[in-house]
């Protein structure tokens, strides 16, 4: 039988550590000891909750309440949980009791659960945009519906199991062919590629293409996130698909980043285990990475965007390059 998938959000990140080396994951907006409480009823734990919390809207209630149910009554021993860290790794899991009240110095958060962690982390980055987007979910403790990649990952179930439309990533698979499609360009056609997609994703170049040049700099701008927050971004791309790109690409890149800049750094092959791990060490900046799958995923994400500003821009034989049927893209 298929095990259930969670997310419990220990503060936005700021006690996953201290749930990986305490062993347990915990929910708040209770610190008072359970015990003679009715804790499968719904009604109840609401009015406990408007006790504590008499100025919360409705919607609140309702909302918060419906997390606290799911921790204590959905999520049993043998479920799998995921708690993100601040940054982009994921700790995860098996829960390994039923609920347990203790308060002490490690989180503030007295309702808790033992948990068996694996050692292995998941970088989010390497999952489908679609359970990235998933992931991005506010909310403290929710159950995520499709979550195969996560449980074959773990070896929690077989790859056969899981649905084809999970793993697009075959030879002969439409997203393989839209992929190879990319390699067919020339190096100036999947650069302007490259510029179309991040355009559409809010990035405005401060540099022409193909003149920043600078360590392997390949795009310099601003990254405008919906005029909600700007960041300064320098982005490498390496567009070969054989071999892996690995810690002394990530290294020498972020050798090469101007002060205040992040960076981006694309790939249509992978990175290996170190470049990872360099790209994603807390002590110094980090680097997100975009392999091939992702890259190919975001682009079928914003296929149409990028069609458009083609066609808008007279680049019409690059649009026409891309195009493709609406019955091959797997998005």
């Amino acid at each position: 039988m298929k095990k259930n998938v969670f997310v419990l959000r220990a503060g936005f990140g700021l006690y996953t550590s201290s749930f990986e080396s305490n062993s347990y994951i915990g929910i708040g907006w209770f610190d008072e000891d359970p015990q003679g409480w009715d804790l499968q009823d719904k009604e109840f734990l609401k009015v406990k909750y408007r006790e504590v919390y008499p100025n919360d809207p409705n919607m609140s209630i309702n909302q918060n309440v419906g997390q606290i149910y799911r921790f204590v009554n959905e999520m049993n021993i043998g479920d799998i949980v995921v708690s993100p860290f601040t940054d982009s790794q994921l700790l995860v899991g098996t829960i390994e009791s039923d609920q347990y009240f203790q308060i002490d110095s490690s989180s503030p958060y007295a309702w808790r659960k033992k948990v068996k962690w694996f050692k292995e982390k998941i970088d989010r980055h390497n999952l489908s945009v679609p359970l990235q987007n998933t992931l991005r979910s506010s909310l403290t403790c929710f159950k995520i519906t499709s979550a195969d990649e996560i449980l074959v990952h773990y070896r929690l179930i077989e790859k056969s199991e899981v649905s084809n439309d999970v793993y697009r990533l075959e030879p002969v698979s439409n997203f393989e062919l839209i992929r190879k499609r990319f390699l067919e360009l020339d190096a100036t056609e999947f650069e302007y590629l490259v510029s179309y997609l991040l355009r559409t994703l809010g990035f405005e170049p401060t540099q022409e293409i193909g003149k920043v040049g600078d360590g392997g700099i390949d795009f310099e701008g601003i990254l405008d996130v919906s005029g909600v927050a700007s960041i300064n971004l320098q982005v490498q791309v390496k567009r070969y698909d054989k071999g892996v790109i690995g810690e002394k690409e990530i290294r020498n890149f972020r050798g090469a980043l101007k002060r205040d800049f992040k960076g981006c750094f694309i790939t249509l092959s992978s990175f290996n285990k170190k470049a990872i791990e360099s790209a994603t060490d807390k002590e110094r900046e980090q680097i997100q990475l975009i392999d091939g799958n992702r890259f190919t995923e975001i682009f079928i994400e914003q296929y149409e965007k990028i069609i458009d500003s083609m066609y808008n821009d007279d680049n019409d034989d690059l649009a026409g390059k891309l195009k493709f049927k609406k019955s091959l893209l797997p998005i």
